[in-house]
């Protein structure tokens, strides 16, 4: 799970609470996601996210996340998989009216995937001359930096609430990414 991530996280956001004299300028999200995998793998499945984030003036601002992207992925061929990431991103930020902002954000990830599944088919000849197909239980543990790129809407509810609903885009390269459509709730402190 977010172990490591969201302890990582946690301390972040109370180093980021100590400064009361800029406390307006810091927020916190949390909230749910659907992923699908891109071409590699068919997969997709419900994940969540928690994040801290600094506002650095009306249109900017940087914003650190620790996510879980398939934390229920469907099984297509699948036995398991688990993709956890610790996100940097900064946000653009274009003011639609009083409550609501249009938002941009690009940024890297650090997924941590690990999965088993069957391989693709092969033929083996067995011991009696007969060709059989077999199927390989194939795992995978590694650390990869993926880039992100997203947009989204942003609503104030109040001066200290908001909501935000936005598509993600986290790749490696053309084989290997996910598509994430997130909501989440913030809180500015």
């Amino acid at each position: 799970m977010l172990r490591k991530p969201a302890k990582l996280l946690l301390l972040m956001v109370a180093g980021l609470t100590i400064p009361m004299s800029h406390a307006a300028d810091f927020y916190a999200v949390a909230g749910a996601q659907h992923s699908r995998s891109v071409k590699l793998l068919d997969v997709s499945g419900a994940g969540h996210h928690v994040g801290a984030g600094y506002v650095i003036n009306q249109d900017w601002s940087v914003e650190v996340s620790a996510e879980s992207l398939f934390s229920d992925a469907e099984n297509k061929g699948i036995t398991s998989l688990d993709s956890d990431a610790l996100t940097l991103a900064i946000l653009g930020k274009t003011k639609l009216d009083a409550s609501s902002v249009f938002f941009y954000r690009a940024g890297i990830s650090q997924i941590k995937h690990q999965a088993s599944f069957y391989a693709q088919p092969r033929e083996v000849v067995a011991a009696d001359g007969k060709t059989v197909q077999v199927r390989d239980l194939t795992t995978v543990d590694d650390k990869l930096v993926h880039g992100v790129f997203g947009f989204g809407l942003e609503q104030n509810f109040s001066d200290r609430w908001l909501g935000r609903v936005e598509i993600i885009r986290t790749f490696k390269n053309d084989e290997i990414g996910a598509d994430s459509l997130r909501l989440s709730l913030g809180y500015r402190f």
